[in-house]
């Protein structure tokens, strides 16, 4: 969804309104928000539901993308997403580059193919 009316290039901080240039919220099924970690980890292994990416795309989407970026810098009267947009980068490549390996709830290790049917 887009709204250019309100939503400008840069965030307008006495309106305390995030902006960037191709501003735009996530798809709901983007969301994360009360989920579990099984159940992340198959949303951002299915391409239907993570913007038609593959798993090592997610490098470059979550550590550089300047639009993923402004969870880290929301602008005024916003709380920034914890840590760095670079740390979140480097931690999902350490993870896809090690085999994308989740803890399940159980304590059990799994590759992320085998979270997925776990987590549906």
């Amino acid at each position: 969804m887009t709204c250019m009316s309100c939503r400008q290039n840069a965030n307008f901080e006495p309106g305390r309104v995030p902006g960037h240039p191709v501003w735009h919220l996530a798809p709901r099924e983007m969301a994360w928000e009360g989920k579990s970690l099984a159940e992340i980890c198959a949303q951002i292994k299915d391409p239907v539901r993570n913007g038609g990416r593959k798993v090592e795309d997610l490098i470059y989407h979550i550590g550089t993308d300047t639009l993923v970026g402004s969870a880290w810098a929301p602008g005024f009267g916003s709380t920034p997403a914890p840590g760095a947009q670079k740390e979140a980068g480097a931690l999902v490549e350490a993870w896809i580059k090690t085999g994308a390996v989740v803890r399940q709830d159980n304590g059990h290790h799994s590759r992320i193919n085998e979270c997925t049917c776990a987590a549906l």
